[in-house]
């Protein structure tokens, strides 16, 4: 057979063939989860606290209570009640290979709340993570299956939605199937930086980031100043952007950040699916000191030796530029929101020869690899970081300064808080002589920025204090020796509560946190709804409280072992 048939009938062979990455997402299967117009607060992959947001958020006109809608037939596959993260939330498993999660609920479908509570009861706690078998709770498409919240971390009512993979639970982005979100908003461009890498490399004549003043709007961004930068070495790239949708006024996330030079594609990062397994890794991915200096945050082109993160799609030399001298290059910054608005600025970069290196880092200073296991230890401190902690190899720093009339221990300071870690390490700190006989209401606390404590848990280990963290920063040991702190809100001893209302009750703690709870009625368990971020518990009153008279206590504990109980006389 002639080469040149041969080559057609490949060519026709490979026409006929759809890769993963050309796999279209089905637009016409899944309905809004609302029946209200879907306006965002917030977008899928948008930055978050160590970690990318897997979902959409849908404002729910600043109130509680609206009707949450399934979107495809379907079983409800597993229900997670918690005070934390996505409080009340719903999964529900589609037969087309999809799944999606309705969080921060404040209601379930009766029948759905009725099994729950039961499973509540059966295990004597709130918290719960629950998996219906298939088929016991089905859904049709459109039907009420809850009502909208503003249940566990949740900073106000809204309905975090999700679309995932059932196979891997992979979120995928609710945008790609169609949801009617109406947006023709291009993203707002801040700010670009650009990074000078290496000893050599300068950027504007000086070895530190430059932020160039930019002006314009949409795909017309320019420099205000100049539009030629001077450049040696090599460079990265960094970009401060929001997105507003139409009729929304949250600055929400971008979903496209992309860099061209000489037109050519240099890196592009995409929001279409990501694994939670991996979604720690926007630590690197980011300007990581700006945001710890600013809770401002920058999207870096650079990507670290340990960086595993998936969404990146184009990315030559990690991100990093070399510059020649006498050569000049056209970069174009781009971004796109969900929906394909895009905003660009473009500029021209000029190299320059390189200064003679100067400022490396001392030679005395330990090395710590993300290769491999790293052991550091002093009189007073003993630390073991595995090298999966670090993004990329660095030179340790560290320093001690004497305790406070309140710490039990020396204040240690572990590297740079502006420098991320992936996973935990042991940090073990020497206990103040004094405090030795105190082990089990001692704390491990990091200290903030302005100096106020942030509980880290961990226990005594002989004369040393030992936890395992995930920051770098400066570390001592507190003691906690106050009870948790209990108020009755709207009950009084040997009184009836109000008519068809609840019972509510603050609990508080000042340092270790609240560790467990228990509520009962005339000796037997009752359900006690936990909301941290308001400090309250709440009891509805049921077949546990007894025409008459009742003893209810509450009994709260802390991290550190104090317990506070409250008892009263309740009448029905």
């Amino acid at each position: 057979m002639p080469n040149k048939i041969i080559a057609l009938l490949i060519i026709f062979v490979l026409s006929g063939m759809k890769s993963p990455a050309q796999t279209a997402f089905p637009s016409d299967y899944f309905s809004p989860p609302v029946d209200i117009p879907m306006v965002l607060s917030g977008s899928f992959a948008e930055l978050r606290p160590n970690h990318f947001h897997s979902g959409i958020d849908i404002r729910t006109q600043g109130v509680e209570g609206k009707n949450i809608l399934a979107c495809a037939d379907g079983y409800v596959s597993r229900i997670r009640v918690s005070a934390f993260g996505f409080g009340k939330t719903l999964y529900i498993t589609h037969p087309n290979g999809y799944s999606t999660v309705y969080a921060h609920l404040s209601e379930f479908r009766k029948d759905i709340a009725s099994w729950v509570r039961a499973e509540q009861y059966r295990l004597e706690q709130f918290d719960v993570d629950l998996f219906p078998a298939p088929g016991l709770l089905k859904v049709t498409k459109g039907e009420v299956i809850a009502l909208s919240g503003n249940s566990g971390s949740s900073q106000g009512p809204h309905l975090h939605f999700e679309i995932r993979e059932s196979a891997t639970e992979m979120p995928v982005n609710p945008l790609l199937f169609g949801m009617p979100v109406r947006d023709f908003t291009r993203p707002v461009i801040n700010a670009v930086r650009i990074y000078p890498e290496g000893q050599t490399s300068t950027v504007a004549g000086r070895k530190v980031h430059f932020d160039p003043k930019i002006a314009g709007w949409g795909t017309s961004y320019r420099l205000v100043d100049n539009n030629e930068i001077e450049a040696a070495g090599a460079v990265s790239f960094g970009i401060n952007a929001h997105d507003l949708q139409s009729g929304g006024t949250n600055k929400n996330g971008i979903n496209l950040f992309r860099v061209l030079v000489d037109s050519l594609p240099f890196f592009e990062w995409k929001a279409e699916k990501f694994s939670f397994a991996e979604t720690r890794y926007i630590n690197s991915f980011i300007d990581y000191s700006y945001y710890n200096e600013t809770r401002g945050r920058f999207i870096r082109t650079k990507k670290a030796p340990n960086n595993k993160l998936s969404l990146y799609k184009t990315i030559k030399n990690n991100g990093i530029l070399e510059i020649t001298a006498g050569k000049t290059y056209a970069i174009t910054i781009e971004t796109a929101d969900g929906h394909g608005n895009l905003s660009s600025v473009g500029f021209r970069i000029k190299g320059v020869t390189a200064p003679w290196p100067s400022g490396l880092p001392s030679g005395n200073l330990p090395v710590f690899s993300h290769e491999r296991l790293n052991e550091f230890s002093t009189d007073d401190i003993r630390i073991s970081l595995p090298g999966k902690c670090l993004y990329d190899t660095l030179h340790f720093e560290y320093s001690t300064s004497p305790a406070m009339p309140v710490h039990c221990a020396s204040v240690h300071s572990i590297h740079k808080p502006g420098v991320p870690l992936h996973d935990y390490f042991d940090l073990s700190v020497r206990i103040d002589n004094a405090w030795l006989g105190y082990s089990k209401k001692l704390v491990m606390v990091k200290l903030g920025n302005t100096g106020k404590p942030e509980p880290a848990g961990g226990s005594a280990e002989g004369e040393f204090f030992r936890a395992r963290v995930r920051e770098f920063g400066r570390y001592t040991v507190m003691a906690d020796t106050t009870s948790p702190v209990i108020k009755a809100i709207n009950i009084r001893n040997n009184q009836k509560p109000e008519p068809d209302k609840p019972v509510v009750m603050s609990i508080s703690d000042d340092l270790s946190g609240i560790k467990t709870y228990r509520g009962t009625m005339n000796g037997r368990w009752i359900l006690m709804d936990y909301d941290p971020k308001n400090k309250r518990l709440t009891y509805i009153p049921d077949d546990r409280m007894n025409t008459g008279t009742n003893a209810f206590v509450l009994y709260v504990e802390d991290g550190a072992g104090n317990a506070s109980e409250y008892k009263a006389t309740l009448m029905r």
